[in-house]
């Protein structure tokens, strides 16, 4: 009796450690699941914009492909007299249309697309009086993560001390992730990274690496909310240095 007493009491006590560690193991791993946002899609920034004026004879047109679901295309009226027609096209599908009619008042308007990441969006800009002309300011404004001029890397090759600068925009997060890869040649060089102090100047310097001829690839995480400035040299003689430099804003 006192035996089966106790083997029913090793067996609960091993019941309930066992339950003990599985509930434990759950928990950590619960715990430790990597946490992944999605709610960045960029920051809001002109995809296109011009400035210009229309004659009947001939439309204006402003074009781009759209790096977010949502834009939003906005024409303000600078000046003239004429009637004008806005229409605006997704993959040449005509979408919205934006009428301003004949006088001299400058009004703002605005039309906003959804579902249109990757399309091509073309905005026309149609003069329908005879010997009045519409002057005007337009914009396609979306999202995007690039902080490069245009939002396109910079690509290029260089010789031996030769050196390329690029700027970029201002990142809304705060932060810049900026690559410089190695598509060619084998040369080391420098690369320096400087912060805006204003009036188009760059004197606050950030980071300094080498790029040694082995090296394929360099990145950087820059906390700053000011346009920056890359330099890429080439240091090496008689060797080229052919790269692809992006940067992105993130959180």
């Amino acid at each position: 009796m006192k035996n089966n007493l106790k083997i029913t009491v090793f067996v609960f006590l091993l019941t309930l450690f066992a339950f003990n560690a599985n509930a434990q193991h759950k928990k950590m791993k619960k715990s430790f699941k990597p946490k992944t946002s999605t709610s960045f899609k960029g920051c809001t920034t002109n995809l296109a914009s011009k400035t210009g004026e229309v004659f009947s004879v001939a439309p204006g047109f402003l074009t781009t492909k759209a790096t977010s679901d949502n834009v939003t295309i906005r024409v303000k009226k600078t000046g003239g007299r004429a009637k004008t027609t806005v229409n605006i096209y997704v993959n040449n599908v005509l979408k919205k249309r934006i009428v301003f009619e004949n006088g001299r008042d400058f009004p703002q308007k605005e039309r906003k697309l959804s579902g249109v990441k990757g399309k091509n969006i073309k905005v026309e800009l149609i003069n329908q009086s005879v010997g009045n002309s519409f002057r005007y300011n337009a914009k396609i404004i979306g999202k995007r993560k690039s902080v490069m001029k245009k939002g396109k890397q910079v690509t290029g090759t260089l010789i031996g001390q030769g050196f390329k600068n690029v700027i970029t925009n201002k990142s809304c997060t705060g932060k810049t992730k900026i690559t410089v890869r190695r598509t060619g040649g084998n040369a080391r060089g420098t690369i320096r990274i400087y912060e805006s102090t204003g009036n188009g100047h760059f004197t606050r310097l950030l980071k300094s690496k080498t790029f040694e001829a082995n090296q394929s690839k360099k990145e950087f995480l820059i906390p700053s909310s000011k346009k920056l400035k890359i330099e890429l040299k080439n240091i090496s003689v008689g060797n080229t240095l052919s790269y692809r430099i992006n940067a992105l804003a993130v959180k």
